[in-house]
């Protein structure tokens, strides 16, 4: 599979890992089976060009006996030999392509040949022999009967009439048939050459009449004796195949090998806490490795921010624990070493200052494991009418639409009255005296504004009200976690909370995805 993802520069092709794998396998597999074809294109070659050598010897062979045949016959020429058969011609045959035929039938003793025949045989004995040795071919010269009376072999007086190619031509049509010369060709061949032969029959015409056949056969060459003596070309080829193997391991070291180096590189960076950077560089066209990579980036980002987020953390909790306890130390310091020489009232006024520390401390620790459990919740099936559980805050200042219908949206219940509490507690401690929650359907999410009529926010601090510690009211005991721990529960419920612009109070909008 191939997609392209559009960039800066252009979309850029990418392929799945499984399609650069087949396609690196089917490189690997093109070298041999071209090879091999190679092989039999070029075999189908040599036999072409022996069976276009023996039709070339043939015609000349059965033209010459034919002559001298004639010239000692004379009158009777006309009446030797047989008539031409009618018979359908036949497509040629393309050996390169045709099943061999298995080995020629055994020879069977023949009659006694006609006294011109052995005549002009005796003339042609010498130059078959001749003819044998410049060109390597077999050659036989058979009567009309198809019995041998001239051959390059010891079977004189054999006669061959049953074999298929000489039956054809003594019919008067000439025959290449490719035969076997064993019945399997040895182990060690590379081409199939080694085992066959290729026999070609033509006619003997004399006056129009069959006066007999030539039988011509000869092994066609093989790979290994037509390669000798050409080192050049198989260096040269033995080069193509290295190159395009070498061509192959580059691909796959560029499109594999060398992504997955830079990813482990990049892993080992956030094995040793190191992931204020992630290596770019080129684009990687796996698909597979590029998700891969997207993902590695996208957790190097997560644990960059998480690491911030756990300084700035560290740093506001040491904080605010900080000033109620020295506070808290102060005080008593003082209640130990003058406690007899204050007054009553001085007394009572330390114990409730270290009364309300303790009581800030108690609320900053349940507000810490509060923002802990939103920071760590995890997204729910849970569902929730949004307006049954405006309902249930306890606070007279809450008023809830009465909106006709179900607004069904897929967060935990318990969470979303802890996020509406903290709202309204929010706007009631900065002055509001009535909150409204008002819900509606938009698309597919429950959409729910809170809006109060207090004072509202300063320009100033609306980009912080969701910063964790961040509060206008410390010195009455705000911690300035509540708007922290709203938004994130509604963000793992998979929507959000965002404070819109408003003239008058303060409005939070909660978007859920709807049930």
């Amino acid at each position: 599979m191939v997609t392209a993802r559009p960039g800066a520069a252009g979309p850029r092709i990418r392929l799945r890992l499984r399609t650069v794998l087949i396609v690196v396998s089917l490189l690997v597999l093109v070298l041999p089976a071209a090879s091999l074809q190679v092989l039999r294109i070029y075999e189908g070659v040599l036999l072409r060009q022996t069976e276009a050598s023996l039709q070339a010897q043939g015609a000349w062979a059965a033209a010459a006996y034919a002559a001298v045949l004639a010239r000692l016959l004379g009158n009777e020429a006309s009446d030797y030999g047989r008539e031409v058969r009618p018979t359908q011609q036949a497509a040629p045959r393309n050996l390169a392509e045709s099943a061999p035929l298995p080995l020629p039938p055994e020879p069977r003793p023949g009659g006694t040949p006609a006294p011109w025949p052995q005549a002009a045989a005796a003339q042609f004995r010498d130059v078959l022999r001749t003819a044998k040795a410049g060109t390597g071919a077999n050659i036989r010269v058979l009567d009309a009967n198809g019995t041998v009376v001239a051959s390059t072999e010891d079977d004189a007086g054999l006669t061959l009439a049953h074999w298929e190619e000489v039956a054809a031509a003594l019919s008067g049509s000439a025959a290449s048939r490719l035969r076997r010369t064993q019945e399997k060709p040895p182990i060690a061949a590379i081409s199939r050459n080694t085992a066959l032969r290729v026999l070609v029959a033509r006619p003997v015409l004399v006056e129009g009449r069959v006066a007999g056949a030539v039988l011509l056969s000869r092994s066609p060459g093989t790979i290994l004796a037509t390669l000798a003596g050409k080192q050049a070309l198989l260096l040269q080829a033995a080069g193509l195949v290295v190159a395009v193997v070498v061509g192959i391991a580059l691909i796959a070291a560029r499109t594999l090998v060398l992504p997955i180096q830079r990813l482990g590189r990049a892993a080992r960076r956030l094995s040793r806490g190191e992931t204020d950077t992630f290596e770019g560089g080129r684009p990687y066209r796996v698909i597979e490795l590029a998700e891969l990579a997207d993902s590695v980036e996208a957790m190097t980002d997560t644990l960059q921010q998480r690491a911030g987020y756990v300084r700035d953390f560290a740093r506001h909790v040491n904080h605010e624990f900080k000033t109620p306890i020295a506070a808290m130390r102060g005080a008593i310091e003082l209640l130990r070493e003058h406690a007899d020489d204050m007054t009553p009232a001085e007394h009572e006024r330390f114990v409730a200052n270290l009364a309300a520390d303790v009581q800030r401390l108690e609320r900053l620790t349940m507000d810490l494991l509060e923002l802990a459990y939103a920071d760590m919740t995890d997204v729910t099936d849970e569902t929730a009418d949004v307006v049954e559980v405006a309902r249930q805050v306890d606070s007279e200042a809450l008023r809830v639409s009465d909106a006709a219908g179900r607004f069904e949206a897929r967060i935990a219940a318990s969470s979303l009255q802890a996020v509406l509490e903290h709202l309204v507690a929010n706007a009631v401690e900065c002055g509001a005296a009535t909150v409204d929650a008002l819900p509606r359907r938009q698309g597919d999410e429950v959409v729910l504004d809170v809006a109060d009529d207090g004072p509202g926010i300063s320009p100033g601090n609306r980009d912080r009200v969701f910063e964790a510690f961040f509060t206008t009211r410390r010195d009455s005991g705000g911690t300035g976690l509540g708007l922290a721990i709203s938004q994130s529960l509604i963000r793992h419920a998979g929507g959000t909370l965002t404070l819109l612009p408003t003239r008058r109070g303060a409005t939070f909008r909660i978007r859920l995805p709807a049930a």
